[in-house]
């Protein structure tokens, strides 16, 4: 097996503050299958909020290439195997999932997002994240990607003044606004802060308490005055069924639940439950992992795929934003190419 991996330092355009870190940079890992008749493209992004460090996910990333079945159609033998070896999902099952339907679509010639059986349905626009500053660099930041087109911005709270960094971001920016607090707030606390935010016409409210406390996320979602999504709760299928009734949708990212299969299969058990989707990303991620949700993201009711949109050296181009849009092309798989 002609295989490729290879740990890449990506570079945030501004330091990215949330709650519990600041990051200015991110190792992501890369793996990449040549097989004669084109390259397939899989990648991982560890968090330490999970325990992933990059040197732990390229060990698992390596050990684990051994799992792709010869023939590259066959993803339900891949699946098995995968949730045997990772059976908590995580970035190297993501990185190999990823890998694998990049491969399979490729054989099939056609985009993924036609593979996955969602072509031509049109994807929501992507958020841009605005992440923890003084709320005058936040309003500047507001206005500069409203200038660029973006009509939805998740504005990262849970430190400061929330009335103030979002007088600050509404003043500069009339579209749609989501607030993610990154589960630094108590459930009982939670209330009292979502109703000083109502004024500022955010969409929803996304994590606000600790993800292993589903019923204070329950407590919360019953007295707040807006929409609450779970995303640090909502890392595999299991979690979907767990989560009914506790909040009223739920971010769904390839990186956490282990790839493209077991994000499907969330959510459309999130739909059965009446729950609306978002699929997500990590700070920092190329335009491969983007690509790969992207894909899938007509399937979706809110789309947060900007992790390649924050850094200054992104290695790909795959599916760009243009005015808060994906823009797809016809090139088979991800669509992933080598910036020149």
């Amino acid at each position: 097996m002609n295989a490729t991996i290879r740990a890449v330092d990506l570079h945030l355009e501004v330091p990215f503050a949330i709650s519990r870190a600041v990051r200015t940079e991110k190792r992501v890992i890369l793996v990449e299958l040549d097989e004669g008749g084109g390259v397939s493209r899989g990648e991982a992004c560890p968090d330490a909020f999970f325990g992933e460090s990059a040197e732990s996910v390229e060990r698992d990333v390596r050990d684990a290439l051994a799992l792709l079945p010869d023939d590259a159609s066959d993803l339900a033998t891949l699946r098995v195997r995968l949730d045997e070896r990772f059976p908590h999902g995580g970035a190297a099952a993501a990185a190999i999932d990823i890998l694998a339907h990049d491969r399979a679509a490729q054989e099939a010639g056609v985009p993924l997002r036609t593979f996955l059986g969602l072509a031509p349905a049109e994807a929501p626009p992507t958020s841009f994240t605005l992440g923890i500053a003084e709320p005058e660099v936040m309003g500047q930041r507001a206005e500069a990607a409203a200038a660029k087109g973006f009509g939805v911005l998740k504005v990262k709270l849970g430190k400061g003044d929330d009335v103030a960094i979002l007088s600050a971001v509404r003043s500069r920016f009339g579209g749609t606004i989501r607030v993610d607090p990154n589960a630094a707030w108590t459930p009982q606390e939670s209330p009292a802060r979502i109703e000083r935010i109502v004024p500022f016409g955010i969409e929803f409210v996304e994590q606000p308490v600790p993800p292993e406390d589903i019923e204070g996320l329950r407590y919360v979602r019953e007295r707040s005055a807006l929409p609450i999504v779970a995303d640090e709760a909502a890392v595999r299928l299991p979690d979907v069924d767990r989560l009914a009734g506790a909040c009223d949708g739920i971010n769904v990212k390839l990186q956490k639940c282990g790839g493209v299969a077991e994000a499907r299969d969330m959510v459309a058990r999130a739909h059965e439950l009446g729950l609306k989707v978002m699929l997500g990303c990590r700070a920092a991620e190329t335009s491969v992992g983007i690509a790969a949700a992207a894909h899938l993201a007509p399937a979706v009711e809110w789309a947060d795929l900007d992790g390649n949109l924050l850094i200054v050296d992104d290695p790909f181009i795959a599916v760009p934003v243009e005015r808060g849009r994906f823009v797809f092309s016809d090139r088979p798989g991800l669509g992933a190419i080598p910036r020149s």
